[in-house]
């Protein structure tokens, strides 16, 4: 059904503009001009994108007299005519810091979050969001509510203008990207962590941070924010500007009076005095890591929340799947268990893999070097029970080299390999039976692949082929 009165609200959020510049013209951008032409035909748009639109995008546009299209290296000279420019998530924020101080930037989730904030869940992190996103939605879902799911997970919040109705729920996955630039906070707001990543998008590790911390900082008395204080990033954040929201952490940490967390397995929820518990919670999601106990009881604080009894709960955790590509069991090929983790593009999401795998013997690491400090991991492989390292990619490169490996010092085979596919028969051949083979590279996939799903589908290819 067709929400008129949301198509209204929407076509005020341009009131004044005459000009309005889409930045970006990939998914997102294209959403943005889509929505905006449903309500403002005649609106002179100005698109800035430096690569030239594919045949079939300029064929959409061939039609639109009131739209201009900017690209090649100065695709920016007039982005300053723009009473708003829209941003897409995938451009760069240090590309733009000498123009971003006399623009108007908005993003598709602040323009969306100043539709329906109130009903919105909004779930950020520098990894586990996507996992904590769907087992919500799967929750909810389960449970019989009426729930949108969009964001970062793949749906450009704009598709669903008009769509929503009063009583949904909508469980957004923000990446930074799209938080950067909102002024607008979610009713409820999860931050799940903050590590070292993206660097090459930010001008310093601090504005990502800062970026993350947006998802809280608009809050209002009546909002949530449910958070890990144990995180040293998040802790300084919140010491240095508390969300004015009702507070909720996850682990064992007793930072604030309503909690959840773990206890052997089962899941406890303490909320104003009270306590409540789900017998066999912690482990009845096909989850595997300490790190995914913490996804589990961010999904849980939101969803008791919401209202949902602890028997609703504990048939959306029992009957949750898991996602790709994140610690995923690909076969057992030769003896050997395969197991897929290329969503692990950071340090501290590979230990946490090799934490939630003890059997693994060998290891696939590097590829794009976005550069990660990496001193922690090789602190941690030097004394884990991992005796295989292969090595790719420049960031595989620097690891090998910066970890000493190069020279022989640790009891541990490594091979610093020119391609992928030769890293994959490496790691076969090394990998005894009965022991896990795992892909957790620990850095990003753009130098031989388009993403870090198109890794991971290669690699079980390789391994379907054995």
């Amino acid at each position: 059904m067709i929400n008129i009165v949301s198509w209204l609200q929407f076509q005020k959020l341009f009131s004044g503009v005459e000009k309005l510049g889409i930045l970006g013209f990939g998914r997102e951008g294209q959403s943005t001009y889509h929505a905006i032409r449903k309500v403002l035909p005649n609106l002179s748009i100005l698109v800035f994108d430096q690569k030239e639109p594919n045949p079939e995008v300029l064929h959409l546009l061939d039609n639109d007299v009131s739209i201009t299209l900017h690209t090649g290296d100065n695709y920016l000279s007039q982005v300053i005519e723009c009473q708003m420019v829209v941003k897409a998530p995938g451009v760069p924020l240090k590309d733009l810091h000498t123009l971003a101080c006399n623009l108007n930037l908005v993003s598709q989730t602040e323009l969306f979050l100043n539709l329906y904030r109130n009903q919105v869940v909004g779930i950020t992190g520098t990894k586990g969001k996507s996992t904590t996103t769907n087992l919500l939605f799967h929750i909810l879902l389960k449970a019989g509510k009426s729930v949108k799911l969009v964001g970062n997970i793949g749906i450009p919040p704009l598709d669903l203008v008009g769509q929503i109705g009063d009583k949904d729920i909508i469980v957004f996955e923000m990446s930074s990207h799209q938080l950067e630039h909102s002024n607008v906070s979610p009713h409820i707001a999860v931050l799940l962590n903050i590590f070292e990543e993206h660097l090459d998008h930010y001008l310093s590790y601090k504005h990502y941070q800062l970026a993350k911390m947006n998802i809280a900082k608009n809050q209002r008395e009546e909002d949530v924010f449910i958070c890990y204080p144990a995180n040293a990033q998040i802790s300084q954040l919140l010491h240095e500007n508390l969300p004015k929201a009702e507070l909720w952490s996850i682990g064992n940490t007793n930072s604030f009076e309503n909690n959840v967390y773990c206890s052997g397995e089962d899941l406890i929820i303490n909320q104003q005095g009270k306590s409540f518990e789900i017998h066999g919670g912690c482990n009845a999601a096909s989850l595997l890591g300490e790190h995914n106990k913490l996804n589990i009881c961010a999904a849980v604080a939101v969803a008791h929340k919401l209202n949902l009894d602890q028997q609703e709960i504990l048939n959306g955790l029992k009957t949750f799947q898991g996602l790709p590509h994140r610690l995923e069991f690909v076969g057992t090929r030769k003896e050997i268990m395969f197991y897929n983790d290329s969503i692990s593009t950071i340090p501290e999401s590979t230990i946490a893999a090799i934490k939630a795998l003890p059997a693994t013997s060998t290891i696939i690491l590097g590829g794009y070097d976005r550069g990660v400090n990496f001193s922690l991991l090789l602190e941690f492989l030097r004394n884990s029970t991992v005796t295989n390292l292969v090595f790719v990619g420049a960031a595989g490169r620097r690891m090998y080299e910066e970890g000493l490996f190069a020279n022989g010092t640790i009891d541990k085979t490594c091979i610093l390999c020119s391609t992928f596919t030769k890293a994959f028969h490496q790691a076969v051949r090394l990998t005894p039976a009965n022991s896990i083979c795992l892909l957790s590279p620990a850095a990003s996939s753009y130098d031989e692949f388009k993403n870090f799903e198109h890794r991971g589908e290669f690699f079980k290819s390789l391994v379907n082929k054995l």
